[in-house]
């Protein structure tokens, strides 16, 4: 989690596989969800599966695999309203 934590800090853009599936994103807010207690991230999503077009997603940080922290930086974006409210 560390390498995510310093991606939204450092306002890098990461890699992983989610669910068998592969993204390009821009993490933006990284939380605990208050009914289920695990960790969640929203990012922009700059290329994902079948060709989705860019938006806003939030993702179950347990789901990910192989996180790559990559040397691109990106402006941080205003976080869509209908993101969760994090708890911590």
């Amino acid at each position: 989690m560390a390498d995510l934590r310093g991606a939204i800090r450092h306002e890098r853009v990461i890699r992983f596989t989610y669910e068998g599936r592969n993204y390009v994103v821009e993490p933006h807010e990284l939380g605990r969800n208050p009914v289920t207690g695990t960790y969640e991230f929203t990012a922009w999503v700059r290329s994902g599966p079948y060709g989705m077009l860019p938006t806003w997603k939030t993702f179950h940080y347990w789901k990910v695999r192989g996180l790559e922290v990559m040397p691109d930086k990106f402006l941080p974006r205003r976080i869509a309203p209908q993101t969760l409210d994090f708890a911590g």
